[in-house]
């Protein structure tokens, strides 16, 4: 049908608590499953090695986007020093547990604008190390403990990084000979969880109340604002065809004319409106309002039911 709409999850306890919110609202709905399977190149090596090649790169040709990743990769081996200096073999990360770290999240966005930012650089620097630890198999989860275990340290210049392809122009193989740089591409599989809403939800849903609901959920942030903006346009646009039929638009003809108008007013607003739609796609949406009992009548002899 023309006027579904849908939305996805990546949680199946979500996709199926979102389908119960729909169904106390009346509105039908159905759940399909998408796997997708990608992969992406990396080049893995050493933070020496990559700095090597960034070194390499640059003696061709100058490159703004490679100076700046140069300096994250220096700033990152700084930081990587000065975390060993103050480590040995053995010792406890307390202060970096998941719960932790959750709570140095929680916490920054109620500081004050002046340490926001200092605390938002030590958050992302714990992630940093912690991430380059694991990578280098220099850390052991200990439940008995709760913390993390450092198992031993290293130079953080042999500590090996991945950058992605996409980062670096023009690399050769004499390039990745001479640095001793391998191709790493890390594959991934992701499942979502898709939930096709009926074209009752344009009837039965108050966009508040939803917008609430997916704020409670695991979807993302723009799929979330884009399926209550869709719900809220389509609501927009059926609610005008039902005004225009009322006033003795007959023909799928006159409607698709009366609707390329410049702007329609929102009803208690300011705002406006305006709808550019194919003939097709009009003539989807008004079967669909003949199936919901808002319209009847033959193309020629439209009218409000």
């Amino acid at each position: 049908m023309t006027l579904e709409e849908k939305i996805t999850f990546y949680s199946r306890e979500d996709a199926s608590a979102f389908q119960k919110y729909l169904r106390e609202k009346g509105c039908p709905s159905r759940i399909s499953v998408e796997h997708s399977f990608s992969g992406t190149p990396y080049f893995e090596g050493s933070i020496s090695s990559i700095l090597q090649l960034i070194d390499k790169i640059h003696a061709r040709e100058s490159d703004a986007d490679l100076d700046e990743l140069k300096a994250d990769l220096l700033a990152r081996k700084k930081t990587l020093e000065e975390f060993f200096q103050s480590h040995k073999e053995g010792d406890c990360l307390t202060d970096a547990t998941p719960s932790q770290l959750l709570a140095q999240a929680e916490s920054i966005d109620a500081m004050g604008e002046d340490v926001q930012k200092q605390a938002t650089d030590k958050f992302m620097n714990a992630l940093m190390i912690l991430g380059t630890l694991e990578d280098n198999e220099l850390l052991e989860v200990s439940e008995e403990k709760e913390c993390y275990t450092l198992l031993g340290t290293k130079e953080p210049g042999d500590l090996r990084v991945m950058y992605a392809y996409t980062d670096f122009n023009g690399v050769t193989e004499e390039d990745l000979h001479e640095t001793e740089l391998v191709s790493h591409i890390r594959t991934s599989s992701t499942t979502e969880f898709i939930i096709t809403a009926g074209a009752e939800i344009l009837f039965v849903s108050d966009i508040e109340d939803l917008t609430d609901m997916l704020d409670h959920m695991d979807v993302e942030d723009d799929e979330a604002a884009r399926f209550v903006d869709a719900v809220f346009f389509k609501q927009a646009l059926i609610g005008q065809i039902h005004k225009l039929v009322s006033e003795g638009k007959q023909s799928e003809a006159d409607l698709l004319t009366a609707l390329d108008a410049p702007a329609f007013p929102l009803e208690g607003t300011k705002d406006v409106i305006s709808f550019d739609i194919s003939p097709e796609y009009l003539s989807g949406v008004v079967s669909d309002l003949r199936k919901q009992g808002i319209l009847s009548g033959k193309d020629g002899k439209i009218k409000s039911s």
